[in-house]
């Protein structure tokens, strides 16, 4: 097999827990996402030589970089013999509920695996995107990394002991999400401290029937039981005070169609799951409530069952 000279990956955003799943859902999204350039060395080791985009001034250290401590962990084990270069491009803001961090160590782990003489598939990038994400996040959350490297609906989970579980669970046809992100910035570190960990015994029984149901209505394709069940009542009544104007924006998603309506990952994002019929217009009511209070947004609308990280471009 050829040697490759620089690989380039895009790797997609992805919308973490979908409100009902807390650390073990994600999606990914298929209008917004970081690049990654992998370039060949001949000094050994791994080496983040810039960072462009939306987001320029995050460290370059491998250590502390997502990128470059997944592919370091990467080139550890598999010892190519040759050194690599990174270069990232980011087209996710950084805080914003919209798996940055995943998809900087994803398009890393891609761009970087296509200059093997013998590169893995994607199961065997999956650990060492999990270690990147993990210098952003404290620890490991496997839910943005398996959406964005995999793509569409996934469940995910790294338990403590090692165990890694990953599937792809079936997305209804005819589902759009619509994804606001508020210009502000919320980081996950800071979203996990205002969390409780004691959950009372109803409301662990009552998320555990909606997750049950948004699971099951995505098998059997039934959009009422999936209106019914994606309610978070896990985690969002804890940080949506978190995001300025949250209730009324979900307030005009719901009422404008939208099958449910909660944070992306941590927040400020917002997503709604909604018929292709009226993502459009859940989208254009989200966006007026935050311009209404002086909060600009992004606003995108994306399949659910979007495909995951791939090479965009390759150099011998």
């Amino acid at each position: 097999m050829s040697i490759r000279g620089s690989a380039r990956a895009f790797a997609p955003a992805s919308v973490g827990n979908v409100g009902v799943g807390f650390d073990i859902l994600g999606h990914a999204l298929d209008a917004v996402g970081d690049v990654v350039v992998a370039s060949r060395s001949d000094i050994p080791g791994v080496s983040v030589t810039g960072i462009t985009g939306v987001v320029a001034d995050l460290p370059t250290i491998v250590e502390r970089n997502t990128a470059g401590r997944a592919v370091q962990s990467m080139w550890d084990d598999m010892q190519p013999g040759f050194g690599v270069t990174l270069a990232i491009e980011k087209g996710i803001p950084l805080g914003s509920g919209m798996g940055g961090s995943a998809a900087s160590a994803v398009a890393a782990v891609v761009a970087a695996n296509a200059l093997l003489p013998e590169p893995v598939d994607l199961d065997g990038l999956f650990p060492y995107a999990l270690i990147g994400e993990a210098v952003a996040s404290g620890s490991v959350h496997a839910d943005n990394v398996a959406a964005s490297l995999f793509g569409g609906l996934v469940y995910a989970y790294a338990a403590g002991d090692g165990d890694v579980r990953n599937a792809r669970v079936p997305v209804p046809a005819g589902l759009q999400c619509v994804l606001v992100h508020p210009h502000c910035e919320i980081q996950t570190r800071d979203a996990r401290l205002a969390l409780n960990a004691d959950v009372a015994l109803p409301i662990a029984v009552e998320h555990s029937a909606n997750l049950a149901g948004v699971i099951l209505a995505c098998h059997s394709g039934d959009l009422e039981l999936l209106r019914r069940s994606l309610r978070d009542v896990l985690v969002e009544p804890q940080r949506a005070h978190l995001v300025p104007g949250f209730a009324k924006v979900k307030q005009a998603a719901l009422a404008a169609g939208a099958l449910g309506c909660s944070l992306s990952g941590s927040g400020p994002s917002l997503f709604a799951w909604a018929e292709t019929t009226f993502a459009r217009d859940i989208a254009t009511a989200m966006s007026r409530v935050f311009a209404s209070d002086k909060m600009a947004c992004d606003v995108w609308v994306s399949a659910i069952d979007a495909p995951g990280a791939r090479l965009t471009e390759q150099v011998e």
